[in-house]
């Protein structure tokens, strides 16, 4: 009995055979220019297909049986004739457009099975059930290859989950494709998520599946070939592996320069590039990155996820390789000039001004990521699991803190020699964090983002232009990721900190940072925050620039709760950091020490519907409170508990400042009926978010808001957050009482938040109203 089985689909030059960039497509089934070159490489004879059918040709038949499916068409055969209208004519049968893209080796023993197929589905009208009938029942190891990925390969992989349900089944991103590389991603994931197919990155893992070791797959480098001529500086000596995977890589260049980049961790190589063609000239640089097989597969596949979108400010892989348990990716820059210069931290921390500062971030967050964050969308999620947060990590966290303290952390409260006191965070990690991750469900803006973006992973050219590298951890996440890492990286690794008098004035900075009430107001300026040492008052001038990023980003969602989670997962990472000294360590303790309680504060909010009420001077003898939409789902909550809330508080009018289809977007669609069953009265006043209402209408709201509070009643006021639109009208009503509108919003920012009255819209609104 075989021990696997790897199916080839449709690879066939009328499907994937490389053609040129602006070439007419031969025909509507063909993947085109750039899904066939990434298949099939730039050298196809020597790319990723032909190197695995190699494998597999030499394989003995007991342990790897080789089915290759072909679309083999007749125009002749009426049976075909509406395939063949709705797709056009393809692989007709004996042409050169129905052979197999990879070359089959002459004479070679191995059995092939070779299954004709007319239609979409691969077991009508075929043999392939037939061939595949001796494994049933069994936990055969099954591969697929080849195109396209949403369609014959998804087929291909339904029919065989439903048929012979025991086969555990594979593909690999490298080694399939479609027309779409968006398709092709979104199909890879769908089969994952539906029918439980593997999905690997690495070449090498998936012939590892298939019972291949590392070595079975090698790198077609003939032995005498004595080029390229390798020299590396500041990396020593490369290993045997690595040095076989960049005579590979350069395969085509007399000799080859190489720089070790910073920006590489975890046992990976970083390498910029000048090197020499066999004919004497020079070639354009590249950056080939060298690692473990499995991440370097992940990041190359996760890079091809948005290659597409960052177009020619993102690099060009245009090679890759995995040899043994190493792999390969070769980038190309569209407009990289003569090689490095260094990386923004290097630059940065060698005193870069500030007008260059802002071009390079710029560049980094609006030219580049920003082509990711402006297809941003709001999404459910657990903010605090998607920052890794894990009580199973209270071990680890206590032996670091303690270990940088120097001391056992036992108290409540921490301090430093200094006296700067600080909560315990070994007591988050160890109490809270259980007990507060389940009310963190929520929503946030989500869009692709770089996912580890350091200072080393931003390039700066000798040219100055601007590149990242490093793109492992790409995936759809927090809005803010990006910013956030990128702001921790700032402080606690650019900025120096040497003693605890440096140390105390660090802490300030921390303290005004995590004043911030409102993430899209700007930053006051650095002349503003009481800091004096240049190094922080140049930190805080170039965290106000990342941070005025955030409001386009976030557009209504400016809680500042999103950002302390980020915050408080970067600062105490940073604790494990190489890079960081023991007192920039103690500042990033000290942050994540505040954080941590300040999410607990805040978290401790969204249990029971909270009200916040106003003084009773001003509404006695009834009631007036705010608070967020009762029942509101995305955020996890019940009308029905937020309703009995309402009643044990003794509300008996409800003021909805709502607007029509917000109803609906937030999952409250019979709300006012629900409230009406329960008893109360209820005054509709729809603004739109963010928005005002005219003075006729507002002027009716604070008389009804009166006579309800003169008559003894309760009144709950509520927009979405219980921040813009119901600040605005309470400070109306309490301008109508006789406050100044300074005053009033005073008095309404005491109760609420800072952030009560959020746009400049809504505040004019009040100053200018008049009862």
């Amino acid at each position: 009995m075989h021990r696997s089985i790897l199916i080839t689909q449709c690879l066939q030059n009328d499907f994937v055979k490389p053609i040129g960039k602006y070439d007419p497509l031969p025909n509507l089934l063909h993947v085109g220019y750039e899904e066939s070159r990434r298949l099939m490489g730039e050298d196809s004879a020597n790319g990723a297909v032909a190197r695995v059918m190699r494998w597999a040709y030499q394989q003995p038949d007991d342990e790897l049986h080789l089915v290759h499916i072909r679309d083999w068409h007749s125009p002749d055969d009426i049976s075909q004739a509406s395939h063949l209208r709705q797709f056009g004519e393809h692989c007709v049968e004996d042409t050169p457009g129905a052979s197999f893209v990879f070359p089959e080796p002459p004479n070679n023993p191995k059995r092939i099975d070779v299954v004709d197929s007319l239609t979409l589905n691969d077991f009508v009208g075929t043999r392939l059930e037939t061939v595949l009938e001796p494994y049933r029942g069994t936990r055969t190891r099954v591969g697929i290859i080849g195109v396209w990925t949403e369609a014959k390969v998804t087929f291909l992989s339904y029919d065989l989950r439903t048929r012979f349900p025991d086969f555990e089944i594979a593909v690999c991103s490298a080694l399939t494709a479609s027309s779409s590389r968006a398709h092709h991603f979104q199909a890879l994931d769908q089969l994952a998520k539906l029918l439980g197919v593997v999905v690997f990155s690495s070449v090498g893992e998936f012939v590892e599946l298939l019972g291949g070791a590392h070595e079975q797959v090698p790198l077609p480098i003939p032995a005498d070939i004595t080029h390229p001529e390798i020299t590396i500086e500041g990396a020593g000596e490369l290993g045997g592996t690595d040095h076989h995977l960049i005579r590979y890589l350069f395969r085509d260049a007399r000799s080859v320069k190489l720089r070790c980049l910073d920006g590489g961790f975890s046992g990976n190589l970083v390498l910029g590039s000048n090197s020499v063609d066999l004919y004497g000239h020079p070639q354009v640089p590249y950056v080939v990155k060298i690692g473990s097989q499995a991440p370097i597969g992940k990041e190359r596949a996760s890079f091809e996820r948005v290659e597409s979108v960052l177009g020619n400010n993102a690099p060009q892989i245009t090679d890759f390789a995995d040899y043994r348990d190493r792999g390969g990716i070769k980038y190309r820059y569209a407009a990289m000039g003569g090689g490095f210069s260094t990386t923004f931290q290097k630059r940065y921390c060698a005193g870069l001004s500030h007008e260059k500062i802002e071009r390079y971030l710029k560049s980094v967050f609006i030219e580049q990521l920003g082509k990711f964050y402006q297809a941003a969308q709001v999404e459910k999620c657990n903010l605090m699991e998607y920052y890794c947060f894990n009580p199973q990590l209270a071990l680890g966290v206590r032996k670091r803190v303690e270990e940088l303290l120097g001391e056992p952390a036992g108290q409540p409260v921490l301090s430093f020699p200094s006296g700067r006191q600080f909560p315990n965070v070994c007591h988050f990690y160890e109490e809270d964090l259980a007990r507060i991750m389940p009310t963190a469900s929520g929503s946030a803006w989500f869009s692709y983002v770089h996912g580890d973006l350091n200072g080393a992973n931003i390039i700066i050219d000798a040219q100055e232009n601007v590149w990242l590298i490093d793109f492992f951890h790409t995936h759809r996440g927090h809005v803010l990721k990006d910013l956030a890492k990128l702001e921790n990286d700032l402080l606690y690794i650019f900025t120096p900190v040497g003693d605890s008098a440096e140390l105390d004035e660090a802490l300030r900075l921390t303290d005004r940072l995590l004043g911030v009430e409102d993430l899209a107001a700007p930053l006051c300026s650095a002349g503003d925050t009481g800091l004096e040492r240049p190094e922080l008052l140049r930190a805080w001038r170039t965290i106000a620039l990342l941070r005025s990023f955030y409001p386009s980003l976030l557009q209504h969602d400016r809680d500042p709760l999103q950002l302390l989670i980020a915050q408080m997962r970067y600062a105490m990472h940073t604790l494990s950091f190489d890079e960081s000294n023991e007192w920039q360590k103690k500042w990033a303790l000290y942050t994540g020490a505040r954080c941590g309680a300040m999410i607990v504060e805040r978290l401790a909010r969204r249990g029971p519907l909270r009200l916040d009420w106003f003084d009773p001077r001003h509404t006695s003898p009834g009631r007036l409170g705010i608070t967020i939409l009762p029942g509101r789902r995305d955020g996890g909550r019940g009308i029905a508990a937020d309703l009995a809330t309402l009643r044990n508080q003794g509300v008996s009018h409800i003021v909805c400042l709502l607007s029509m289809p917000e109803f609906h977007r937030y999952g409250v669609d019979a709300l006012l009926e629900e409230y009406r069953n329960a008893g109360m009265t209820v005054h509709h006043l729809p603004i739109l978010d963010q928005s005002v209402s005219t003075a006729e209408e507002m002027r009716d709201l604070t008389g009804w808001i009166r006579a309800r509070l003169a008559e003894g009643g309760t009144i709950a006021m509520h927009c979405v957050g219980g921040l813009g639109r119901s600040g605005m009208a309470a400070a109306c009503w309490l301008k109508s009482l006789g406050l100044s509108p300074s005053e009033a919003i005073a008095e309404v920012r005491r109760i609420r938040t800072r952030r009560a009255i959020e746009t400049t819209a809504q505040e004019a609104f009040v100053r200018s109203y008049e009862p």
